[in-house]
């Protein structure tokens, strides 16, 4: 029984998971997508939407994240402490012209925590939100200051992003050794073409912490030409310094 209802608990969380992408789903879509029966993925949908972290459309037919999420998501925006970060994430928008956020890792990925207005430009849709870490500067940043082994890099999966992307662990270690030394990632069409974004970290106030935020600057290819890159890696690091002060707090 016990074995039963971990396993209910993991296929909600499947369930769940398939709507990260911020599209509304039907119970067809759900069931092929997690290799369901449509009266188990029926189920665990009504389960969901009782809950709060899923609802229906209007129409009824569809389904797509609940407010209970959003009152999750507040939470936890409020005890990692990001809305100290929206001030300067604002200004180094102002001045760049290019976007600005704050991301941390989640499993194979990296999450948007918080992201400048100018942001906005870009519409409305998800798309961004969840990052790839093997093809995004946030996720190079990450990984190459932190404590990340080679085994590990093994088991990322390499499936996002254009064909400017690294593909294998060994391309990616060298991409982390490259960070290192210059002290920021970079993507370079590598996620969106057209698009390029600088990754730097976030450095603790204690040194024996890890570092765990990361600070994303992206734009437009003509905005982030090759001349301006240095002068707004000046920039970056500055703001992260401040936002790392500000964490510290």
């Amino acid at each position: 029984m016990a074995g039963s209802g971990v396993q209910t608990v993991s296929r909600a969380l499947a369930v769940l998971g398939c709507f990260r992408g911020g599209d509304e789903l039907g119970v067809t879509d759900v069931a092929r997508a997690q290799g369901l029966a449509l009266s188990t993925t029926h189920r665990l949908l009504t389960a969901l939407v009782d809950a709060g972290f899923l609802e229906k459309t209007a129409e009824g037919s569809r389904y797509r994240l609940g407010g209970a999420l959003a009152q999750y998501g507040q939470i936890a925006y409020r005890q990692h402490r990001i809305y100290l970060t929206e001030p300067h994430l604002e200004r180094l928008a102002a001045t760049t012209g290019a976007s600005a956020s704050v991301a941390m890792r989640y499993g194979n990925e990296v999450v948007l925590l918080g992201t400048s207005r100018w942001r906005e430009a870009e519409g409305h849709a998800l798309q961004g939100v969840l990052l790839p870490l093997h093809a995004s500067a946030l996720g190079k940043a990450l990984l190459a200051f932190s404590n990340v082994g080679q085994d590990e890099l093994e088991r990322l999966p390499y499936l996002d992003g254009t064909d400017r992307a690294v593909r294998t662990a060994d391309e990616l270690a060298k991409e982390l050794t490259l960070t290192r030394e210059r002290g920021y990632g970079f993507n370079d069409e590598e996620l969106s073409p057209g698009h390029r974004t600088i990754g730097l970290p976030i450095f603790p106030a204690s040194d024996d912490q890890e570092v765990r935020f990361a600070l994303g600057i992206r734009g437009a290819t003509e905005l982030m030409s090759p001349e301006r890159i240095p002068f707004l890696v000046d920039l970056g690091r500055s703001t992260a310094r401040d936002i790392g002060v500000a964490l510290a707090q």
